[in-house]
């Protein structure tokens, strides 16, 4: 295998690998729990209901990308499957792509209330999401999510909207903004707020919105002093060790749960799930390019030699003082 090659098998890999931790199975049941509720309204034509929203704010290499995207590909397709909007024969990945039970909005850069409305028409499918004034656009909105029933929206990327700037133009459409992401609640959809830390305040600083808001839940940075989220990066890092097999990258299996590479690899992440991946990911290339037969410690090493201090999660090598201690 050329280098070319194996640099894009990795890749695809860790783009394809979904891990399921503690933090995600939350997640996805607090999903669950709010798409039961719509479906119990929506069968029995209740008007006037309101939904709840929850938010999923974290730093980036967190994880909030792949918990939505194992949720659309596992949970919501298995519902498509199992009421009949799909034939089983239709592959996972198209079904996830064309439901609309679950629509995952992304919001564009630095949006305003006119291309947010335009970006959840073009998740829609809509063919022209740019035709027609604000009340046109609503309409279609409304009209879309009654038409397939849509149990739960999904705004990720919610740090992008203009809500926070100084001005009176600003703080105007700051206002449009909460009003209309209010109309989705009072219309009885649930909503998933998603983002970065700085969306936290973007999306709060309405009083009506942050008391809708049933859970904010939580995907880092861990703690290691904390029980669970130790057990929790534990288990992950043990995963990430057999799916580098399981993918046919390694012949064998990557023992990342030996001597004290945990706790090291955790510092080296900063204490995020989507960090610790992107550090295997490169010492996988490293372990490649040595023709090894599964990722070692030394490999681990070099790629948060690399990566870690590049990034600012820690200011030395967590790996170093260790093999100098091995070398010795």
């Amino acid at each position: 295998m050329d280098t070319r090659s194996a640099t894009n098998t990795i890749a695809f890999a860790f783009q394809s690998m979904r891990i399921e931790h503690t933090f995600m199975k939350k997640a996805h049941l607090c999903f669950d729990g709010l798409r039961e509720t719509r479906r119990q309204i929506l069968n029995i034509g209740l008007g006037g209901y309101e939904a709840k929203c929850v938010t999923l704010f974290a730093d980036t290499q967190s994880g909030k990308t792949t918990i939505l995207k194992a949720y659309l590909e596992k949970n919501v397709v298995d519902r498509c499957y199992d009421v009949g909007l799909f034939s089983r024969e239709v592959p996972r990945t198209l079904v996830a792509a064309l439901q609309r039970v679950v629509v995952r909005v992304s919001v564009s850069g630095t949006s305003t209330l006119m291309s947010l409305l335009e970006d959840i028409l073009r998740a829609y499918g809509d063919p022209r999401p740019e035709t027609g004034n604000m009340g046109s656009k609503k309409h279609r909105i409304f009209r879309y999510m009654q038409e397939f029933r849509t149990e739960l929206l999904i705004f990720d990327e919610m740090n992008h909207l203009r809500i926070g700037a100084r001005g009176l133009y600003q703080s105007a459409e700051a206002t449009r903004v909460h009003n209309v992401l209010k109309d989705f609640l009072l219309g009885g959809c649930p909503i998933v707020f998603v983002g970065t830390t700085e969306a936290q305040a973007k999306v709060l600083s309405d009083f009506q919105i942050r008391a809708r808001c049933v859970k904010s839940l939580f995907l880092g940075p861990l703690v290691y002093g904390n029980t669970e989220h130790r057990r929790a990066f534990t288990e992950y890092c043990g995963m990430l060790g057999i799916n580098l097999m399981r993918s046919g990258l390694f012949s064998e299996r990557s023992n990342f749960l030996e001597d004290d590479i945990v706790p090291r690899l955790f510092e080296a992440a900063g204490g995020y799930f989507g960090h610790a991946s992107n550090i295997v990911e490169l010492a996988a290339h490293y372990a490649k390019d040595e023709g090894a037969k599964r990722v070692e410690r030394c490999h681990l090493s070099a790629a948060a030699d690399d990566y870690s201090v590049l990034n600012k999660l820690a200011t030395r090598n967590p790996f170093e003082e260790e093999l100098e201690l091995a070398d010795a």
